[in-house]
């Protein structure tokens, strides 16, 4: 695993309330292809209602069949689909007991049909992954191109099945399909699920998402990854922000001390995961190194379960704050956490439509845009853009 931290600023003003922004990446290598690999075990779970009829539906078939082609025999492989019913459409199991000429025809036979009962679906491919939990867990995979409208339709309640199923070692993702997929549920599957969340534009883009995604969950390089936060000052825990929307919560140290615990879920070969940490640094009275606190991130590595951890101070140079002044971000971490301002405002556009607040969405919207225009401009000096509505 290649691990690096990077911090936009390294150095804060003397005697002033600052903060830093910490941009923890993690690079998954790809462990070597084997039959001796531990199996792995996905379930799809394939949303076959009226809307996916015609190009996304094929689509799906077509990334099945190539699914099909590249699991391993110790791999589980299992298909559920739903639209206002769940079905189980290939029933999970070791790809040395199924019979693949079969499998491809259960394939074909995939059609659509009526609503969209999402959370049915999901829990019958929970319970598929359920009878086949192997040594790494397993990983259901969603595929959607639509609004739940049936069944459970809160994506708090949802994301609740997902939490629950992450505690038995059961990874969520979701694939959205098209535009007019439920982004806000999907989302919160696949966060609280620690799996991967996607969009596919087009037919032909959910061909190659789905090719990609579930392939790489059938190469998995690391699992139950977590980042440990231990602040170097206890009052300090107070001051730290996780800026993704993943499972966090605190727990107590060696000494007894708070830890902020952040589930990173498994890694998959060749993934680039990054995880943004912002420290709220209050005044310091003194020049000189400061410590924010020890980072310790800790997985199982793939294929021999070798159990990892590893260690990464966070500090800062104190200074006076007319040196301070003319420090210059790292571009890296700036753009990341432009990335995640501009995902939470989408998301909030996202809620405010579903509000029939279109107004609101608009202005959230255009706000960020402005801001990102701005960013854009600095990050390549040149001049501000004009305010809207005079160009």
């Amino acid at each position: 695993m290649k691990i690096n931290a990077q911090l936009d600023v390294d150095v804060v003003a003397l005697q002033q309330d600052d903060e830093v922004t910490c941009l923890l990446t993690l690079d998954a290598p790809v462990p070597a292809e084997s039959d001796s690999r531990p199996g792995e075990s996905l379930v799809v779970v394939v949303d076959r209602s009226g809307s996916m009829a015609g190009a996304p539906l094929e689509s799906v078939r077509q990334s099945l069949h190539a699914l099909v082609d590249r699991v391993r025999p110790q791999d589980t492989f299992g298909v559920v689909t739903f639209d206002d019913t769940a079905a189980v459409a290939i029933p999970a199991r070791a790809m040395c007991d199924h019979h693949t000429p079969t499998v491809h025809a259960l394939v074909d036979g995939i059609v659509s049909g009526g609503m969209t009962d999402l959370s049915g679906g999901y829990l019958l491919g929970l319970a598929e992954a359920r009878r086949h939990l192997g040594a790494t867990g397993a990983t259901v995979l969603l595929l959607s191109d639509g609004q739940a409208n049936s069944g459970i339709t809160d994506p708090l309640q949802v994301g609740a099945l997902s939490a629950q199923a992450r505690t038995e070692r059961i990874t969520t993702g979701t694939i959205g399909i098209g535009e007019g997929y439920d982004e806000t549920l999907l989302a919160e599957l696949s966060r609280q699920g620690n799996g991967p969340h996607r969009f596919a534009f087009t037919p032909d883009d959910a061909a190659a998402v789905i090719a990609e995604e579930a392939g790489d969950l059938l190469s998995k390089s690391a699992i139950n990854a977590f980042v440990r936060i231990t602040p170097a000052d206890p009052e300090f825990i107070e001051h730290i922000t996780v800026m993704h929307e993943l499972p966090t919560w605190l727990e107590a140290g060696p000494t007894g001390e708070k830890v902020i615990v952040v589930a990173l879920g498994d890694l998959y070969a060749s993934e680039h995961r990054e995880l943004l940490l912002r420290f709220g640094v209050p005044s310091v009275e003194a020049l000189g190194l400061r410590d924010l606190a020890t980072l310790t991130i800790d997985y199982v590595a793939l294929p021999a379960l070798e159990a990892h951890s590893v260690t990464w101070p966070v500090a800062v140079n104190v200074v006076p704050g007319d040196e301070a002044a003319g420090r210059v971000p790292n571009p890296t971490v700036h753009v990341a956490r432009l990335l995640v301002a501009a995902n939470e405002a989408k998301k909030q556009a996202s809620d405010d439509l579903k509000c029939g607040d279109g107004e609101s969405a608009a202005g959230v919207m255009g706000a960020q845009a402005e801001i990102l225009d701005r960013e854009r401009a600095a990050l390549l000096g040149g001049p501000d853009p004009a305010p809207a509505g005079l160009v």
